[in-house]
């Protein structure tokens, strides 16, 4: 468990974490000289029942709230610290308002500096205190007044963090998502190189991982894990430690900074959030007012987006966009605060609801973001699929919750829903699956009215006409999903109804009915679409077209591009060849010895064979034989409608 300290300068914060553990936690010469925190300390100690509870220990002048901020950004507990001469100071003020917008609902006021007082004024400072805390989630906190000079109080302190220490529970949930890690500190040590401390937020890390410094996505791997100046092989959700990065220069990584899994998300330089503004503020926060964003351990100048003439006022939260002046790596849920722009005011804080927003409509974007605003990641999934039209992409939403894509797909619902492969994993609803199945099939009905003699209308107008929105890949995907069921059939760059025949018109019947005994009676000389408008003196691309849409419904088989053969043709083709494999030694036959058995040329010898090898009923042996292929006889024997 990691507890914070937070409340004014001169409170005591740093004497009372060194008389809990023994640690002095400023290490800088000017803190030493000034006798004042500037930056975050850290500090540890070890309870009987073998737990160790971590400190950060923050500097209290208002100069340097930006590294206070970096220091409470993941604890579990706090102590506001509050001095028995001062009393509530605006510096108690301010950080208590910080670690409420982050979300910390653990702590305790401390009251120090017992032994200059009298028990009213302690009484006093208790009343001001407990009410300093009303209306946030340390409301009703216990309060110890303490003496860290003289020991007063401090085992009722130490009595209360050996409780909440023991109910401490490991965060589940967080190891079961990709590694994060907030860098707030990064130093060399001599003989091993760059050195960086701070906390594990989700996942886990081991000695020898390898993760990326993000948002720069420099490559780094862990060579050593320290906890509390011991060595270990691994760190989980909730702890501090200190790694020792291999191959990283310490230019190359600095506070702010994430260590992460290689597949988590990148940065990403614009985030939907939701602010809520702090009643104390005089005035609303309006657009594009420029701020200072601190998430993790990062400082970085942000603006807010709010709609145009918009505002949230003191008190009130809203969903905003938050435009960075640099990229930040961020999640689902992270806690942020807003400070001015001159860095002297806290203005605010809220959540990181879409850290990669699209581009959507304004009704669009605030649908995914009201649909983001579950507790549960199934829950949120389930309800972007239901007000997606253009399908939910997998991999953005493994961004969003800082999952793998593994782990997403595991948790979208069976049965109804459709995933499509195209440009990554777009999920569909059932319902939505369901209406574009409904207004593809009644378009392609409506194609077929209009053109009769047409096989199917192009899937390029037909998607530009249903679901222009949908990329035109992933309208091909779900299309292809739902096709057969719907009664609907691909053909090439086309899609049309199973059951139309385009050929089942007066014009084509009466074309065909010249054709069919010409391809009968012809046997294994099988005419090319060229003779066979000589032979009916119908014009060229009229037989072309029609025995081309014969082929697409079966009737015919397509040997090359300007030979069409019947059914019953290509059967006894086939029967030849079985018949010329009997009559040679180890049934291994030439296609001259084929062409002698049909009695035609060479060239359309070979074209029939080439044919035969294309449905698997003859395979090529060596560069001149064949033979039967007898596993795929039926294959080959099979010349029911579905033969292309």
């Amino acid at each position: 468990m990691i507890v914070a300290t937070a409340g004014h300068i001169d409170h005591g914060k740093t004497t009372l974490v060194r008389a809990l553990t023994g640690i002095d936690t400023d290490r800088l010469p000017e803190e030493k000289t000034r006798g004042i925190s500037i930056d975050i300390g850290f500090a540890h100690c070890m309870l009987e029942g073998g737990e160790v509870i971590g400190f950060v220990d923050v500097p209290g002048h208002e100069r340097f709230v930006r590294n206070m901020l970096s220091g409470v950004y993941a604890v579990g507990h706090v102590l506001l610290v509050v001095a028995a001469d001062d009393g509530v100071m605006p510096q108690t003020r301010e950080h208590l308002r910080i670690v409420d917008l982050l979300g910390v609902a653990q702590g305790a006021v401390v009251i120090t500096k017992k032994d200059r007082v009298d028990a009213a004024r302690i009484a006093a400072v208790a009343q001001d205190a407990l009410e300093l805390l009303e209306g946030t989630a340390l409301e009703g906190s216990p309060v110890f007044a303490v003496s860290a000079v003289t020991g007063d109080g401090m085992d009722a302190l130490r009595g209360h963090l050996r409780g909440i220490a023991a109910l401490a529970k490991p965060r589940i949930q967080d190891a079961a998502r990709l590694t994060r890690f907030v860098v707030d500190r990064v130093f060399t040590v001599a003989g091993s190189g760059t050195v960086v401390t701070g906390t594990v937020i989700a996942g886990g890390i081991r000695a020898g991982d390898s993760l990326v410094i993000a948002p720069a996505g420099t490559q780094a791997r862990v060579r050593k894990l320290q906890r509390h100046g011991a060595a270990v092989e691994r760190a989980l959700p909730g702890e501090r430690c200190a790694i020792n990065l291999a191959n990283v220069e310490q230019g190359n990584v600095s506070r702010g900074d994430w260590l992460v899994a290689p597949d988590a998300a990148p940065g990403s330089d614009c985030l939907d959030v939701r602010i809520k503004v702090l009643p104390s503020e005089a005035g609303p926060l309006m657009h594009w007012t420029p701020v200072h964003l601190h998430i993790g351990a990062a400082d970085i100048p942000a603006r807010v987006s709010l709609r145009r003439g918009a505002s949230i006022a003191p008190g009130q939260e809203q969903v905003a966009q938050l435009r960075l002046a640099r990229p930040v790596h961020a999640a689902h849920g992270d806690r942020l605060i807003l400070r001015d722009q001159s860095a002297t005011r806290t203005l605010g804080g809220g959540v990181v609801i879409d850290p990669f927003p699209t581009n959507l409509r304004r009704a669009q974007r605030t649908a995914v973001i009201e649909a983001l605003s579950g507790t549960e990641v199934r829950e949120d999934l389930e309800a972007l699929l239901s007000i997606a039209t253009t399908g939910v992409k997998l991999e953005w939403v493994a961004h969003v919750f800082n999952l793998s894509f593994a782990a997403v797909l595991a948790i979208v619902p069976q049965g109804s829903v459709v995933v499509v492969e195209a440009s990554g994993h777009i999920a569909f609803s059932g319902a939505e699956v369901a209406r574009l199945r409904d207004a593809v099939a009644a378009r392609v009905q409506r194609f077929h009215a209009e053109r009769k003699n047409a096989d199917g209308m192009e899937i390029v107008a037909l998607h530009a006409e249903v679901a222009r929105a949908i990329d035109r890949d992933v309208f091909t995907g779900v299309v292809k999903h739902f096709a057969a069921g719907a009664g609907l059939q691909l053909k090439g760059s086309r899609i049309g109804a199973s059951a139309h025949d385009s050929t089942d018109n007066p014009r084509d019947l009466q074309l065909w009915q010249r054709l069919r005994p010409l391809l009968q009676g012809q046997g294994a000389t099988i005419p090319s679409v060229r003779e066979l408008a000589a032979m009916t003196g119908a014009p060229l691309q009229q037989v072309r077209d029609l025995v081309h849409r014969k082929a697409a419904h079966g009737e015919l088989s397509k040997l090359t591009a300007e030979r069409f053969a019947l059914p019953a043709t290509l059967a006894m083709l086939r029967e030849k060849a079985s018949q010329v494999a009997e009559s040679v030694p180890g049934a291994h036959f030439s296609a001259a010895q084929y062409r002698d058995a049909i009695g035609t040329g060479r060239g359309l010898a070979i074209e029939i064979l080439e044919h035969l090898d294309r449905l698997g009923a003859t395979q090529r042996r060596g560069d001149n034989l064949r033979a039967m292929r007898e596993t795929t006889t039926a294959r080959a024997l099979d010349l029911s409608p579905t033969i292309r």
